[in-house]
C-alpha cells in the first residue's frame, strides 16, 4: 500500500490523466445507465403502480390493450384467488382552452378508465365524478394546477383535475384517471356509449372460466416487453453499457500495463534488494484499484448534478442495484486487466534490468 500511495502522489499528472480518462468513461457509463432506466420506467410506471400479476385482455387485440374490447360478461368469466378490476386504456391529446394559442398547449396523454373503488386507482381518498379526473404530475410542469380545466383533442368536453398523481406515465406520455363511465364516454364519442373496457388488471393468479373465451392472460411482465419499442431500447441501452465498460477495462490495462513498462529499471532495482514479486505485484493491483475508486467515485458524483439538473428535461432515473453492478464490474475488469501488468513485473530479471 505504501509503495501503492507513494507513487500515486509523486507523479501526480501522470495518473490524473488515467483518472480524468475513468472518471469521462464512469460519468457515461453511469448516465447512460441512468437514462436507460429513466426511459423504461417512463414506459412502465403506471403499470408499476398496479403491483399487479396478470393481465387480461381479447386474444383477437394481438397484445395492444387498446385494441381489447371487453364486456361484463367477460369480467364474471374470470376467477382469481386475488382482486380483479377493469381498465379502459385510450391515447388522447389534451390542450388548455383558455389559451390564445390552442394549438401550443397540446400534450399527448394516455387515459385511463377505472372504477372508484378499484385499487388501479392512484390517490384511494379522492372520488372520481363526471367529468372530474386524476392527472400525473408531469402536468404540473406544463402549468397545470388542481381545479383547473382542460379539453381533448376531437371532443368538446372538458375536464377538471381534481389531484395530482406521482410517476404514473404509460410509454413516456402522463396518465390521466377518470371514472370508466367517463372514459367510455370520451373513448366512443358519445353520451350512450356501450359498456366495454379494456382488460382486466389481477392481483393474484386468474382463471378463465371456458376455453374458447377468447381471452388470454399475460403475466404483467410478459406484457410490458410487448409495449412497443421498450424491449428493442432496454436492450440497445444495454448492450451500450456492457461494451463501454470492456472497454474500459481495455483502456484501464493498457494504461497500467505501459506505466508498469516504464517503471522496469524500478522495479528491477527492488527485486535485487530482495522485495518480493508478491508485495510489488500486490502495489501494482492496489494502485489500479485506487485509480478506479478515485475515478468511479468523481464520475459518480458528476453524475448526480447532471441528474439534479437535467429531470425535468430527460428521463433520468437512479437505480442503486444497477449502480452497484456497473461499480463491481468496473473493479473485476479493472482487476483483470491489473493481472497483465503483474504478470510483467514478474518476468522482470534484476540483472537485465538494473544494466537496461
Amino acid at each position: 500500500m505504501f509503495l501503492a500511495l507513494k507513487e500515486l502522489k509523486y507523479s501526480k499528472l501522470k495518473f490524473a490523466l488515467i483518472i480524468a480518462v475513468i472518471v469521462l468513461i464512469s460519468y457515461l457509463v453511469y448516465f447512460l445507465t441512468s437514462l436507460a432506466y429513466g426511459l423504461a420506467s417512463s414506459y412502465t410506471n403506471a403499470i408499476e403502480k398496479w403491483n399487479s400479476d396478470e393481465i387480461i385482455m381479447t386474444v383477437d387485440a394481438n397484445d395492444t390493450i387498446m385494441m381489447s374490447f371487453m364486456d361484463q360478461a367477460d369480467y364474471n368469466s374470470v376467477t382469481t384467488t386475488g382482486t380483479k378490476a377493469k381498465l379502459g386504456l385510450f391515447p388522447g391529446v389534451i390542450n388548455d382552452p383558455t389559451a390564445t394559442n390552442i394549438l401550443d398547449t397540446r400534450i399527448d396523454v394516455f387515459f385511463f378508465g377505472i372504477d372508484n373503488g378499484s385499487f388501479l386507482k392512484p390517490i384511494s381518498n379522492l372520488t372520481l365524478t363526471g367529468n372530474q379526473v386524476i392527472a400525473d404530475e408531469d402536468l404540473q410542469k406544463e402549468g397545470y394546477q388542481v381545479g383547473d380545466i382542460f379539453g381533448v383533442s376531437g371532443s368538446t368536453q372538458t375536464y377538471e383535475i381534481i389531484g395530482f398523481s406521482k410517476k404514473t406515465t404509460y410509454q413516456t406520455a402522463p396518465v390521466i384517471y377518470m371514472s370508466l363511465d367517463t372514459w367510455q364516454q370520451y373513448r366512443y364519442n358519445t353520451p350512450t356509449p356501450p359498456d366495454l373496457y379494456s382488460g382486466i388488471i389481477i392481483r393474484g393468479e386468474s382463471s378463465l372460466g371456458s376455453s374458447d373465451s377468447g381471452l388470454l392472460i399475460y403475466k404483467t411482465e410478459d406484457y410490458i416487453s410487448t409495449l412497443p419499442g421498450y424491449t428493442a431500447q432496454v436492450l440497445t441501452f444495454t448492450t451500450m453499457i456492457v461494451f463501454l465498460i470492456i472497454i474500459v477495462a481495455f483502456v484501464l490495462g493498457i494504461f497500467i500495463y505501459v506505466l508498469t513498462i516504464q517503471k522496469t529499471s524500478m522495479f528491477g532495482v527492488m527485486k535485487a534488494q530482495g522485495i518480493s514479486n508478491s508485495y510489488i505485484g500486490g502495489s501494482v493491483i492496489l494502485q489500479t484499484f485506487f485509480l478506479v475508486l478515485i475515478g468511479l467515485v468523481i464520475g459518480g458524483i458528476f453524475t448526480l448534478l447532471t441528474g439534479i439538473f437535467l429531470a425535468d428535461i430527460v428521463p433520468f432515473a437512479v437505480n442503486i442495484v444497477f449502480y452497484v453492478v456497473i461499480t463491481f464490474a468496473f473493479f473485476l475488469f479493472a482487476f483483470f486487466g491489473a493481472l497483465f501488468s503483474v504478470n510483467a513485473v514478474l518476468k522482470i530479471d534484476p540483472l537485465k534490468a538494473i544494466g537496461g
